[in-house]
């Protein structure tokens, strides 16, 4: 029998593969803060941007129609949730299996906070061709009124 050289390193990669897709796997399962993570499967993508005159979030939600999205202001907070229902062709045929599946669906939910000088009552929501659009404008600042003052 051969002597074989110990390297104290073999192994490592698989090691870090193995965390890897523990850790995606948690990051995916999870729910965003504030919101119960409770039988939410995944989480839409979003971007926030800002400006002078509101807050602008966009969510991709392909797939999902108007009726299936909730959009709500809560404790302070912008709050999207809805349903994104199971591919339609997987119902059709008891023969049909697939080979690779994945696009998430079913239940989602997202929590964004929001800053002090918005306005909740002004928001509008649009989804369309599979973007959800949520303007949320800012309170105009007091403008003081010009006041002249009369001298003694």
């Amino acid at each position: 029998m051969g002597k074989s050289q110990w390297i104290q390193w073999r192994g490592m990669d698989e090691l870090r593969e193995q965390m890897d897709r523990m850790l995606d796997a948690t990051r995916q399962s999870s729910a965003p803060s504030g919101i119960p993570s409770a039988g939410y499967v995944w989480v839409p993508l979003a971007d926030i941007t800002e400006t002078v005159q509101a807050l602008v979030v966009r969510i991709e939600l392909p797939g999902v129609a108007p009726e299936q999205v909730l959009v709500e202001v809560a404790d302070g907070a912008l709050v999207v949730r809805g349903e994104r229902p199971s591919d339609p062709c997987s119902n059709e045929d008891a023969d049909t299996a697939y080979h690779l599946m994945e696009r998430a669906h079913g239940a989602f939910a997202r929590r964004f906070p929001l800053p002090e000088d918005t306005n909740g009552e002004g928001i509008t929501a649009v989804l369309r061709e599979g973007l959800l659009t949520v303007t949320v404008p800012k309170r105009q600042p007091a403008i003081p009124a010009r006041r002249t003052l009369t001298l003694d």
